[in-house]
């Protein structure tokens, strides 16, 4: 005997509307910038105790965004549980975009250059992929 795949078209997929899901998509970012402050701190121990050079702590720092945009992906397509890439790209620029106003507002330099852009891509490509694993994963059922 053979079994019949299932798969659930575009209509059956259920909405979240677009308030609720653009709120979701606040909260995972939200989730994830504390989950960054958190990894940042620990980063920021370890350099203090030894020595590294800017290069190293650059490299360092955007390992650790990109780690925090991948897990605002995550949660973004666990919870939609459908068209994880296009979800977690764009918590990903959201993720970026506040990043990136932030930087602004802190450095002195009206035009953020190249770590804008780098943000950016990093953003969009982490939040896809973390999209992607997200709504591959399967949630466990409580009873």
């Amino acid at each position: 005997m053979s079994r019949q795949i299932q798969t659930r078209g575009a209509a059956e997929i259920p909405s979240t509307g677009f308030i609720p899901g653009a709120l979701f998509i606040l909260k995972s970012v939200f989730i994830s910038y504390v989950f960054s402050v958190v990894l940042l701190f620990l980063l920021s121990l370890l350099a203090t105790f030894q020595a590294f050079s800017d290069t190293v702590i650059q490299i360092s720092v955007n390992i650790v965004t990109a780690l925090g945009v991948f897990w605002c992906g995550f949660l973004a397509g666990r919870h939609f549980s459908g068209k994880g890439l296009v979800f977690g790209a764009v918590s990903g620029t959201v993720y970026a975009l506040i990043l990136c106003v932030i930087g602004i507002i802190v450095s002195a330099e009206p035009h953020p250059g190249t770590s804008a852009l780098t943000a950016l891509a990093i953003g969009i490509i982490c939040g896809a992929v973390g999209g992607i694993t997200g709504i591959n994963t399967k949630r466990k059922k409580r009873r």
